[in-house]
């Protein structure tokens, strides 16, 4: 039995099923990376680095250069899911799947997926800081940040330096769950490099494909496929 086969079958005896993603999902669209050696990270702008950039006190300081560097770099308009996103989708018709994804573009939502949980927040919701009104970030890169009570919009995306509200969320459902896929990311970013542990490693499968090698490769539960992912869940779904 190939490993296309293995994770076929595991899916097919899966009663719950949690699917964790993260830039590799997105990249596949064609989304800009962040933490490769190439990416978003290791350039500067308007002299300061993105994590600075995206921090919290940055955002209320310089609001400017932040929706600067957000339409520049970060604007997914136009950006469509790709066929991984949507063989997701179509697993959920079948089968109960939460997905958990550290991506702010809402590329699964766009592919149908329903029961999605954001870790990172999103781009394209905002509201007022000051009065709470809601618009969507297209309108914000069109008629600025400011908003007519004198508050300023601020995305939904977690910001560094804030806390990650929906993460012990994401724990309790890997625990509850019995079996975790893995796509797109190197379990490195912490605190959801922690959710295969919450999940319970030691003593449930977890199935990985990302491109690069990712440190839990050698563990006796894991199935890892380094390779791209619509590619990859396009030959898993051949065997379901």
């Amino acid at each position: 039995m190939n490993k296309y086969e293995q994770i076929a079958q595991l899916i097919r005896n899966a009663s719950n099923i949690v699917i964790l993603t993260g830039a590799g999902m997105s990249t596949e669209s064609g989304v800009k990376d962040f933490r490769s050696k190439d990416g978003l990270s290791q350039s500067t702008y308007e002299g300061y680095y993105p994590e600075t950039i995206l921090s919290d006190d940055f955002f209320y300081n310089k609001p400017d250069v932040f929706y600067d560097y957000l339409e520049k770099f970060l604007n997914v308009e136009g950006i469509e899911p790709n066929k991984g996103h949507y063989i997701i989708s179509e697993l959920e018709k079948d089968k109960n799947i939460t997905v958990i994804t550290q991506n702010i573009d809402s590329l699964h939502q766009k592919a149908g997926s329903e029961n999605v949980i954001e870790l990172h927040g999103n781009m394209q919701n905002t509201s007022c800081t000051k009065c709470d009104k809601e618009e969507n970030i297209n309108q914000i890169f069109k008629n600025g940040h400011q908003c007519a009570c004198g508050g300023i919009y601020k995305t939904e995306v977690v910001l560094y330096g804030e806390n990650v509200p929906r993460i012990e969320e994401a724990f309790r459902k890997a625990e509850s769950t019995d079996l975790l896929i893995v796509l797109g990311t190197s379990l490195n970013v912490y605190p959801a490099a922690s959710i295969p542990e919450a999940y319970g490693i030691s003593h449930k499968p977890i199935i990985i494909i990302n491109k690069d090698n990712t440190h839990l490769r050698e563990r006796t539960n894991v199935i890892e496929i380094n390779d791209e992912i619509g590619k990859t869940l396009e030959e898993v779904v051949k065997y379901l």
